[in-house]
């Protein structure tokens, strides 16, 4: 059996945990820049307030609701997230931290079925009690169909937080009621495929025979028919096939014109999409940098460039190299940039690279370097070790009006207690 664990409205739960007058107030977090609402406590989501509806459309409904803003903290949520994740290790030795706020924990052992269902309560209790951060789990015996379950727990309050899909029955039943747009490894780009093929929800697909499936929607659609059967394909650290592109970029919270001051956000998000890279097990063999002036004018400046690898790589410091080079090339003096983006492309497994005969690069050395800097920074924190490119300056960073303290992570920022 697998179980997904999900952190409830986590950026949300992250600000409540260290301000407890914001329980029962609706909570919303920003985007960069404060731009768009990225996530919502329950109260907030109950006025109507929209996934990504920009802010500025909603200042007045703000103010008479009296909803707490907060500017996105990633530093803090990412350290409270490993702190989730060190509580889950501790209930099974099979732990796949899938994102910042999910998890996927493997259960052996354990008697069918109160005893899955009971030992996921333990869970949601402990990770609780020891972190503060409320946690909706499902439970099924695939990967896909936790995840069915996972959002079942999370949005039908009679599970009380934990949905078991123990029996064909009820596997059934929540199949009939998952939009085939929800389904892992589906998704929005090949739903409106099924959907105009009469296929609406995960129940209408396995409904397909396997030979279809196949012919028409790949053997990774294959795997995920079967899935949805109960007949497990993805073990931990599997997933359905990595995405082909890896894109980080960033709207500037003020102007920047000088090539030092561009290229350090370019070599902060080359190093952001690198560690994605890495983390999926994967090489980039594209590198693609774009930039784009002040202003919405058809005629303000926008460049664009795309360079091949040699040889397809997830080292930072080669990617940063071809960065470097790449901005070279499309950046202009005297241009006021307002945004700049790095998208990874032509994505293969690492086990797939093919080296070359004239390769110069030390691969494995890059590789034991990028390994103990992940390793580093998922221990210490983000950006605990970098590249002296990603110096840190503030000119091109995005605007936090509303940023809390790093409680957790810097020691200027801990909160003091007095006693009255």
């Amino acid at each position: 059996m697998y179980a997904l664990v999900d952190c409830n409205n986590f950026f949300a739960s992250c600000e409540r945990l260290f301000n407890p007058s914001l329980n029962g107030r609706p909570v919303v977090v920003l985007s960069g820049n404060d731009g768009c609402v990225i996530a919502r406590s329950n109260e907030a989501k109950a006025l109507g307030i929209g996934m990504g509806q920009p802010a500025f459309e909603l200042r007045e409904l703000f103010a008479r609701e009296k909803v707490a803003i907060f500017s996105s903290n990633h530093i803090l949520y990412g350290d409270i997230s490993r702190r989730v994740m060190e509580v889950l290790s501790q209930f099974s030795p099979d732990v796949e931290v899938y994102s910042i706020d999910e998890a996927f924990i493997r259960l052996n052992g354990l008697p069918m079925p109160e005893g899955c269902e009971i030992y996921a309560r333990v869970i949601a209790d402990a990770v609780m009690r020891c972190v503060g951060i409320p946690v909706s789990i499902g439970i099924a015996p695939t990967k896909t169909l936790a995840k069915i379950a996972s959002h079942r727990a999370k949005k039908q309050p009679r599970y009380g937080g934990v949905c078991y899909l123990a029996t064909p029955d009820q596997r059934a039943i929540a199949l009939m009621e998952c939009p085939i747009a929800d389904v892992w490894g589906v998704g929005r780009r090949l739903a409106p495929r099924l959907i105009a093929e009469g296929v609406s929800t995960a129940w209408d697909y396995i409904q397909l025979s396997r030979e279809h499936v196949r012919r028409h929607y790949t053997i990774e659609g294959e795997r995920t028919w079967s899935e949805l059967q109960g007949i497990l394909c993805y073990g931990i650290d599997e997933h359905p096939a990595s995405r082909q592109s890896i894109t980080v970029s960033r709207t500037f919270g003020q102007s920047v014109s000088t090539f030092s001051d561009v290229y350090e956000a370019v070599a902060d998000f080359t190093a952001t999409a690198a560690a994605r890279l890495r983390r999926q097990g994967s090489a980039a063999g594209s590198i693609m940098i774009f930039v784009k002036g002040r202003g919405c004018s058809p005629g303000r400046y926008v460049g664009a460039l795309q360079l091949m690898l040699p040889v397809a790589s997830d080292s930072t410091i080669e990617l940063l190299q071809y960065a470097r080079r790449a901005l070279m090339s499309v950046y202009r003096n005297g241009e006021a940039y307002k945004k700049a983006g790095v998208m990874l492309g032509n994505i293969i497994p690492r086990s797939q690279v093919q080296l070359s005969l004239f390769d110069t690069v030390d691969r494995d050395k890059h590789h034991r370097l990028m390994q103990v800097v992940d390793a580093v920074n998922k221990q210490a924190g983000y950006r605990a070790i970098h590249t002296a490119a990603e110096a840190g300056r503030a000119e091109w960073k995005a605007q936090s009006n509303h940023l809390s303290p790093c409680y957790t992570t810097s020691f200027s920022d801990i909160m003091i207690v007095k006693a009255e």
